[in-house]
């Protein structure tokens, strides 16, 4: 009868005493959470834990355990709180890489932004000019302008009919030069003059996106040169055209060089001296004319 009863007492003992323990527990974790914005719930919850705790014959008499009861609770804030810690420590860590992104992103368009500003500046000059174009179907863009000496328009579509103001051999060789440069990607330089009598250097460029054709004005000296070259493919071309007019001739004609050499002949002249083509009579020096006669004639 006495073991029954000493076990008894100790079991009601050791019952209190876990009430205690747990009420202890749940306010020191409502004392490390009170800073937080949750923090009323579970000192509301150790509050009711302590009453609890106090009379365990009364839970005893309710069937239910209450230590259960708040454990659960207990786990479900613990969750939730940790889910909001991790939550917010990503989200710190995102703004800090985004911020990073946005500084990062705002200095390449500084470096952007001021190297349009230097090319629109090398652009925008007053001795040269530039016809870009973006695209086969696209109106081409003009930037920049040529000086008011030089015979150019400024209006865009009679500067791009390069027939209204260059000379008419410079408008064909420039023509075909573009031609070339948009089909065939293939550059060119010249050296064109307008009808104002203005020399000016062309470049034409093909990049992987654009066909760039930039005309110079040039300087005092620059034209000096340029009007040679220019004087220099006139002459060139004179020489051709003469050229294919002796060519057309039925009767020989030949030209000889300063060392009196055969230079040049003619289709009738390869005929007539038996040659295989004009090239032949020239390499092998045939000579329509004798020693004599070419003495008399001389």
């Amino acid at each position: 009868g006495q073991a029954v009863s000493g076990g008894h007492n100790d079991s009601v003992g050791s019952a209190a005493r876990g009430g205690s323990l747990l009420w202890r527990a749940g306010a020191r974790v409502g004392k490390l959470l009170a800073s937080s914005a949750l923090a009323g719930p579970l000192l509301g919850l150790s509050a009711h834990a302590g009453p609890a705790a106090a009379s365990p014959a009364a839970a005893s008499k309710a069937g239910l355990s209450v230590s259960t009861v708040e454990v659960m609770q207990l786990a479900v804030f613990v969750g939730v709180m940790g889910a909001a810690l991790v939550s917010a420590i990503f989200l710190i860590r995102e703004r800090a890489r985004t911020s990073a992104q946005n500084g990062e992103l705002r200095a390449r368009l500084a470096d952007v932004s001021a190297a349009l500003q230097r090319s629109e500046a090398l652009l925008n000059l007053r001795d040269q000019r530039v016809v870009v174009w973006a695209a086969e179907n696209k109106k081409p863009e003009l930037v920049g302008t040529l000086p008011v000496e030089s015979g150019a328009p400024e209006d865009r579509a009679a500067f791009l009919a390069f027939g209204r103001w260059l000379m008419p051999r410079s408008a064909a060789a420039l023509e075909n030069a573009v031609a070339g440069l948009r089909e065939k990607a293939k550059p060119f330089d010249l050296v064109i003059e307008s009808q104002a009598g203005a020399p000016l250097e062309v470049h034409g460029r093909k990049s992987a996106a654009h066909v760039l054709v930039r005309f110079v004005s040039l300087s005092e000296t620059q034209r000096s040169e340029a009007r040679l070259k220019i004087e220099n493919q006139r002459l060139a071309a004179d020489y051709d055209t003469m050229l294919g007019l002796f060519n057309a001739l039925s009767m020989p004609a030949w030209l000889r060089s300063a060392d009196g050499r055969l230079k040049w002949v003619n289709r009738a002249y390869a005929r007539a001296v038996e040659a295989e083509n004009a090239e032949a009579a020239v390499r092998d020096a045939k000579e329509f004319l004798g020693g004599q006669a070419r003495e008399a004639i001389a």
